[in-house]
């Protein structure tokens, strides 16, 4: 076995506690929200920085992999790649956090950026745990850790790179199809329950905890025309009676007839939003000048409404646990609950990005009336 200068492993050692020491304080800092503003006439594009810090981060994390799995082992060289890291790439990412503000870049952009970069950041903590700093763990060296942790990083900072030309909208499109997904599987699974078709402990909200975090890589919505978005029709359901479980409550039969009658309606909303608003978005990507940025009022506007269509997901599946449990009151107080996230959603969805009307603007006051008739 070939002997490394006890001189480099000291110095890597030393460098690896160091650069630990540094991503500790941005992970503090980035989970206490406690990253100081900065003027933003005078700031670089957050997406931008994120991105290109990304695409530093992957490259140099790919360098670094390589040196401690292959022979001969060069302390030295990973001490540099640290050193860097530590001078550059790894400040950019916590000032990227520090750029993308809420009121400029939207809270949901600020929130996917903060929580990525704190992701990055705990598995290079692990990874620099899997750094050998003396002759035996150059012998004993963890290849599968190394390997995974080196996975986990690289597909983070694929996202970021994408983001970079992807942008703010085309990311919100997809969390919002992921939420009609979920939205739509709450309404089949209720029909299927209704008709007799599974028990409650078959059904997807008897399972949430797993799949909380689902909803990314749908495919894309509908438009208006395409849905055919007769509102005269919209809420119809079957003559066929309910094939409800033996010992349904016959105070459930009502209820689950008006539970799927609303669930549906408001079904309507996602496609709409995607296509009319969710997509029609002042453009935020890595190329975006400042003076183009959308305003305050326009980031709080959809914020809220990307807010309200994670709400009507998540009340639909109280909606539905609240049928298994044949609970009338609960599930007559969750109707009221969704419908009134509807009221607002709308309200803040009414008027285009500039204040003006389209056929979303129209369409939704006979959508309101048909709403309020349920």
């Amino acid at each position: 076995m070939a002997t490394t200068k006890p001189e480099a492993l000291a110095t890597l050692k030393t460098t690896i506690a160091s650069t630990k020491s540094l991503i500790s304080q941005f992970e503090t800092l980035i989970s206490t929200g406690a990253l100081p503003n900065v003027p933003l006439d005078s700031s670089p594009n957050a997406i931008a920085l994120y991105s290109d810090a990304a695409a530093i981060l992957k490259a140099q994390t790919t360098k670094l992999s390589l040196l401690v799995l292959n022979k001969p082992y060069t302390p030295s060289e990973i001490t540099f790649i640290l050193k860097s890291l530590c001078q550059e790439c790894l400040p950019a990412l916590a000032s990227a956090c520090e750029l993308c503000l809420p009121e400029r870049y939207t809270a949901f952009l600020h929130k996917v950026i903060r929580t990525s970069v704190s992701s990055a950041f705990k598995y290079y903590l692990d990874l620099l745990d899997e750094i050998p700093v003396d002759e035996q763990s150059i012998e004993n060296i963890r290849s599968q850790k190394t390997l995974r942790n080196t996975g986990v990083i690289w597909e983070g900072m694929d996202f970021a790179i994408r983001l970079g030309p992807m942008g703010l909208v085309m990311v919100a499109v997809k969390k919002v199809e992921g939420y009609h997904d979920l939205f739509k599987d709450a309404i089949e699974e209720l029909e299927e329950w209704r008709d007799g078709d599974i028990s409650p402990s078959d059904t997807i909200t008897s399972h949430m905890p797993e799949i909380k975090s689902m909803g990314d890589g749908v495919k894309a919505g509908m438009g208006l025309q395409a849905l055919n978005l007769n509102v005269n029709n919209i809420g119809e359901v079957d003559e066929n009676p309910f094939d409800l479980p033996s010992n349904a409550s016959a105070a459930i039969l009502p209820a689950t007839r008006k539970a799927i009658e609303t669930l549906k309606l408001i079904r309507l909303l996602y496609p709409a939003l995607i296509k009319r608003r969710v997509k029609r978005f002042p453009s935020i990507d890595a190329q975006t000048p400042a003076d183009k940025f959308p305003t305050p009022d326009q980031a709080d506007r959809y914020d809220k409404i990307l807010a309200y269509c994670h709400l009507f997901s998540e009340e639909a599946d109280e909606i539905a646990a609240a049928l298994y449990t044949q609970d009338v009151d609960k599930v007559d107080g969750s109707l009221r609950i969704i419908k009134d996230y509807a009221r607002k959603c709308v309200g803040f969805a009414e008027k285009t990005w500039h204040g003006g009307e389209d056929e979303f603007t129209k369409w939704v006051i006979t959508w309101l009336v048909k709403l309020d008739e349920l």
